[in-house]
């Protein structure tokens, strides 16, 4: 069934009426709620990219109803617990911006298995995306304060397509394996800082593959200087840079440590691009060969279970 709506409407108020194969269609307009879809099998389809917006405003050290902060993992704008579900052409954003303000504020927080997410816009400043699950001590730390549904650490599998992510700081995090195919990686400077993460993963030791980022444009906007492709978040979080073109804010060592760890000696970060110099990349990174590089993306695509044709 297809429910359309405009935003003279809640989207809260409908989604308890869908059932699996349905479709929610949005018209044009800002949406301005904190929406969760736990239904599996559903489509929420925007008018436009630009114009048909979902918007909210919680952040890190906001006080919640239960009267604690909000915490990174409940600041988000729409959280995603069903399976199988796609996203197109709509924005979804945290207004709780800047970050040396307001703190972490997360757009989107998908924690459901086969999530597809295409021509949208997802747009705050620091953990703009966390791709789920939770990192297995943060499961244990948040028993009793988060959601169930946030707790129980199942692999999920994600799909970016044509979608521009905007953000400064650990940007686009978690332990999905997900690809981002074809998207617009953009670093903003919204409060002067001189630096930036473009991806923070969290994989665990046994995982081959976590995020690959394929034939992405990495975007800077005015003011962005040293960014990081990425740093682990956790001990082996699991990264690849693939045919990504870049422009100049990307840092020549390209990836970081993580401050003071020594997770150079376990993340497991990659990286293959014709025309960009890598010589002076970070020497525990492993720089792909052709063949490699080929194999790489498609095993990754049969993981993900993604077509490119």
């Amino acid at each position: 069934m297809l429910y359309e709506i405009d935003n003279t409407m809640s989207i809260n108020s409908i989604l308890p009426k869908l059932k699996s194969g349905d479709t929610l269609y949005l018209m044009d307009g800002i949406y301005y709620e904190k929406i969760e879809v736990k239904i599996d099998n559903i489509n929420i389809v925007g008018q436009s990219k630009e114009n048909t917006i979902i918007s909210n405003n919680d952040y890190f050290c906001k006080i919640m109803d239960d009267y604690n902060e909000c915490n990174t993992f409940r600041t988000y704008t729409c959280y995603i617990n069903g399976n199988n579900i796609t996203m197109k052409n709509l924005t979804i954003r945290n207004d709780s911006i800047p970050s040396a303000i307001y703190g972490q504020a997360v757009a989107l927080y998908v924690d459901g298995d086969n999530f597809k997410c295409e021509n949208c816009i997802l747009k705050s400043a620091q953990d703009t995306l966390f791709t789920g699950p939770l990192p297995p001590d943060l499961i244990i730390r948040y028993q009793g304060f988060l959601k169930p549904s946030q707790l129980k650490g199942n692999k999920t599998h994600q799909l970016y397509k044509n979608v521009d992510i905007y953000g400064d700081v650990d940007f686009i995090f978690g332990g999905a394996y997900a690809l981002f195919y074809r998207c617009n990686i953009i670093s903003v400077n919204y409060d002067s800082k001189d630096y930036g993460y473009l991806s923070a993963p969290s994989h665990s030791k046994d995982d081959k593959y976590g995020y690959l980022f394929y034939q992405c444009n990495l975007i800077k906007q005015p003011g962005v200087v040293n960014v990081y492709l990425s740093r682990p978040w956790r001990d082996y979080g699991n990264c690849a840079f693939i045919d990504c073109s870049m422009d100049d804010h990307i840092s020549p060592k390209g990836w970081n440590k993580w401050e003071k760890s020594n997770r150079d000696k376990t993340a497991k970060f990659y990286e293959y691009t014709e025309n960009v110099d890598l010589s002076k990349r970070e020497n525990w990174v492993h720089i792909l060969n052709k063949d490699e590089k080929e194999k790489f993306k498609e095993e990754f695509f049969k993981l993900v279970n993604f077509d490119e044709n």
